[in-house]
């Protein structure tokens, strides 16, 4: 698979041409550079190596990426947002699943969950916390993004799997789930065992399953301002017996100020944490 990533340099994206491989030293995916194209807003189809350019995703970067074109990708998102927002209020898991067949031929996974899903469940959630989106709205909106993402998982599990092994979770209290899930659906698109144990588990039940699953590392996810001091004594307690396990921890209650004993991935585990992570290869 070849595609355009971006990479954002004081405040400037630059693009590259990268293409997944899979590694057998590792088994697992990593992405190899092809060329780097300079600026995203400069991008021509000129720029590309021929043998791509009628690549899908190619031509719908380079249509999108020029700076007079931004507001036309703006209004293609927005259209597609609105029409996210229908089917998931609707709970049509199949016209759901239609726009996400859609957006996945021009764009992958992770740009799916950045640029589409995650945004627009912010939002939903802003509209019920002012009032202007009832909870069976809301509810209806999750359950159908959770069902989409079961589907999403389920094409992927055929994916090879290496020896680098997961727990998601969420401190006791916090019954957000779909960021735990939204990380999972990475992982495993990535070839990577998740055990997604969320939502709200006691600390004691964590360790009781680290301790069985004896994982390579634990993704914590907090959404609510109100449970992070129940995420600090989670964290806490599973240092004081795992005490070399690497620990994330993401969401939006999480600041880069936090005094914890965890890596802070304060925009959420999407690929350039991943990647960061060393999950994802360059």
């Amino acid at each position: 698979m070849v595609y355009i990533r971006n990479k954002k340099i004081k405040g400037i994206d630059y693009a590259y041409l990268v293409k997944s491989v899979w590694d057998q030293n590792i088994n697992a995916s990593r992405q190899k550079t092809i060329k780097y194209l300079g600026k995203a807003s400069n991008i021509k189809i000129e720029d590309i190596p021929e043998v791509y350019r009628k690549d899908p995703k190619i031509i719908s970067f380079v249509s999108f990426s020029g700076s007079k074109d931004k507001s036309k990708k703006q209004t293609l998102l927005l259209r597609l947002k609105e029409e996210l927002f229908r089917s998931l209020s609707n709970g049509d898991i199949g016209d759901t699943l239609s726009i996400y067949e859609r957006y996945a031929r021009l764009y992958d996974l992770i740009d799916f969950y950045d640029n589409l899903l995650k945004p627009l469940m912010y939002d939903i959630g802003q509209l019920w916390s002012e009032n202007r989106l009832d909870i069976a709205t809301e509810h209806i909106c999750s359950n159908t993004a959770q069902s989409l993402i079961d589907i999403i998982n389920s094409q992927n599990l055929k994916k090879s799997c290496h020896n680098v092994n997961i727990v998601i979770c969420t401190p006791s209290g916090e019954l957000h789930s779909l960021a735990c899930k939204v990380i999972e659906s990475i992982l495993i698109s990535k070839g990577f065992k998740a055990y997604n144990i969320s939502p709200s588990v006691q600390a004691d039940s964590i360790i009781r399953y680290v301790k069985d699953k004896k994982p390579d590392s634990i993704f914590i996810s907090i959404t609510l301002d109100e449970n992070l001091r129940s995420g600090r004594i989670l964290i806490s307690k599973i240092r004081s017996i795992f005490s070399s396990i690497p620990i994330f921890l993401g969401g939006i209650a999480i600041s880069k100020r936090e005094n914890i004993d965890a890596t802070v991935c304060k925009n959420g585990l999407t690929y350039e944490i991943l990647r960061d992570l060393k999950l994802i290869k360059k």
